[in-house]
């Protein structure tokens, strides 16, 4: 069966469509046209599902609960924001907790959920540095062990997408080396690493920077540190939480010069968003909500309440980036840099994963594998 979808503007991986539409043929894309003139258009633009390849939950929900339940009703949060596609990470805690968080993802990924779709599982920890920690508890964190993280891998069956390492600790190049042999991905954060070490992690192979300027070591003029690693090595892609709490716009401005298609928005959302300020939880510890921000008791942010359609606005008009860059930075950059190649764009022969947007930048509807999943009530 297929469909076809019209817009005033179509955002192609290159370029924009105008009065254009999108052809739908049972899960994938078979066409993209330009319109003859006259032709009316259903909706304002169409851009590619948007992919959340760092996040913690939503809707009430941490992607830490062990039940199939809770991560299907992220998975519905998600698809209202535009998100069609996800990488749940489970954070430092007990290991008998990462362990269950982990079997309960892979179990639910093979299942198959009701909303966005489940990539792969983010380990953001516990393999990372005491000084960094930002909101993982200091007393579960763990030193690099290439047998544990193997025993994480096994029991995810195969959907281990990325394990977080800080390269400075002892072990660490030789596990992140192990890890990308075997086709998963090493993000790097949570560091007090130098510029040395960090570069020496990148050579092992770590391809992504955990929240860029968050929970690592700072650039200053004469120790460049892990900020000014990522800010000048092309081979590495930056996280960037656009929710104007975690970075301001003059430092995403630095991100976006320096790292241009290697930026990638990420919400680092937890259990709080899509839901009132108040008292949530964040990996089993206590969280509180007020004025848009996350922390834990003694002030530390602890995620976000940012959902992905806000980070691309705010990317826009406070960080200054156009809407085309902005809306790659959700789509196509986080494709590639988690290795997915049938995603991320809309192309002939790519997965139907499509966010049609009505005026005002509103999502009238979601569609994921070429069915429309959501529409606003």
């Amino acid at each position: 069966m297929s469909a076809k979808y019209f817009a005033k503007e179509i955002y192609l991986e290159d370029r924009i469509i105008y009065n254009g539409s999108v052809e739908v043929e049972n899960e994938r894309i078979v066409g993209v046209a330009e319109e003859p003139a006259g032709a009316e258009p259903c909706f304002e633009k169409i851009f590619p599902g948007f992919i959340d390849m760092h996040m913690h939950g939503g809707d009430g929900h941490d992607v830490m609960e062990p039940t199939y339940e809770a991560i299907d009703a992220v998975s519905r949060y998600k698809l209202r924001e535009g998100v069609t596609s996800f990488v749940p990470a489970p954070i430092t805690a007990p290991m008998d907790e990462i362990r269950a968080a982990v079997s309960n993802l892979a179990a639910a990924t093979e299942k198959g959920v009701g909303g966005a779709k489940i990539l792969g599982i983010f380990l953001e920890g516990p393999y990372i540095c005491v000084k960094y920690k930002g909101a993982h508890e200091e007393r579960y964190i763990r030193s690099v062990s290439q047998t544990e993280i193997d025993g994480l891998i096994a029991l995810g069956r195969g959907r281990v997408k990325s394990v977080a390492v800080a390269p400075e600790l002892p072990g660490a190049l030789d596990v992140i080396k192990h890890l990308v042999a075997q086709g998963v991905k090493v993000s790097l954060g949570h560091s007090a690493g130098t510029y040395d070490e960090i570069i020496a992690g990148i050579d092992a192979g770590g391809s992504i920077a955990i929240h860029t300027y968050n929970a690592m070591s700072p650039l200053t003029h004469r120790a460049p540190g892990m900020v000014g690693a990522v800010l000048t090595d092309d081979r590495i892609y930056g996280e960037m939480i656009c929710d104007l709490i975690h970075l301001h716009p003059a430092a995403m401005k630095v991100i976006c010069r320096a790292k241009g298609a290697k930026v990638v928005l990420v919400t680092d959302c937890m259990s709080a968003g899509g839901l009132p300020e108040g008292s949530y939880a964040l990996g089993g510890q206590s969280v509180v909500v007020k004025d848009g921000a996350a922390r834990l008791p003694d002030g530390v942010l602890a995620g976000s309440v940012l959902d992905m359609l806000t980070a691309v606005k705010n990317a826009v008009a406070s960080v200054g980036v156009s809407l085309f860059d902005a809306v790659k930075m959700a789509t196509i950059n986080p494709a590639k840099a988690v290795g997915e190649n049938d995603i991320g764009s809309i192309a002939p022969g790519k997965i139907a994963d499509i966010v049609c947007m009505g005026e005002d930048m509103k999502i009238r509807q979601v569609l994921t594998n070429g069915s429309v999943r959501w529409r606003p009530v």
